[in-house]
């Protein structure tokens, strides 16, 4: 099975919502880290400013057009040809937003649809979220998921890819709970 835990930083809780990081690590450790320079700067809160912007070295972000090729080029490498398995940290706008994404590759297209422009390795419905799989193991979710994880390095939460390491750590020890032992087969 292959599987990519992934997490975004993104400008809000809503539908407009748009990308300013991402973190992708594959099961093997592979990993994947962008930030963006063309989110929306409006929906810029002090919040955002203060936890991942100024974290962000901007000399290094990238488009979204420029991400979509690098993100497309990396879980098609990894995928050879397979279906990928996406694990990410909330329950929908990181999914939403890595599908919003692939509309970079089709430009002239007006209504981008993910059901019939995703590559078939994404174009499933097999992803995770870790709120539902800590659910699922009757763990009621921990406040802080780092410490869950127990990774040796700390405090660099809302940098996507350590947020990303997070959600790999988690999902690794939910799966070896008494209740999802053996669920999955990777």
């Amino acid at each position: 099975m292959k599987l990519v835990f992934l997490d975004l930083e993104f400008t809000g809780e809503h539908a407009y919502a748009t990308p300013v990081s991402f973190g992708l690590v594959t099961l093997d450790d592979q990993e994947l880290y962008i930030t963006l320079n063309d989110y929306s700067e409006d929906q810029v809160t002090d919040w955002l400013r203060n936890n991942v912007l100024n974290k962000i070295d901007a000399n290094k972000s990238l488009t979204k057009k420029e991400a979509y090729i690098k993100i497309s080029s990396f879980l098609k490498n990894y995928s050879k040809g397979e279906k990928i398995h996406c694990v990410s940290a909330g329950k929908g706008q990181d999914m939403t937003l890595l599908e919003q994404l692939y509309h970079e590759g089709f430009p002239n297209l007006k209504y981008f649809h993910a059901l019939h422009c995703l590559p078939d390795y994404l174009n499933h419905s097999e992803h995770f979220d870790l709120h539902t799989i800590f659910y699922l193991a009757g763990i009621k979710e921990p406040y802080i998921r780092e410490d869950y994880a127990n990774l040796e390095i700390k405090n660099e939460k809302h940098n996507a890819l350590y947020d990303a390491k997070i959600v790999k750590e988690c999902f690794l020890k939910l799966m070896r709970t008494s209740k999802l032992k053996g669920l999955l087969k990777f």
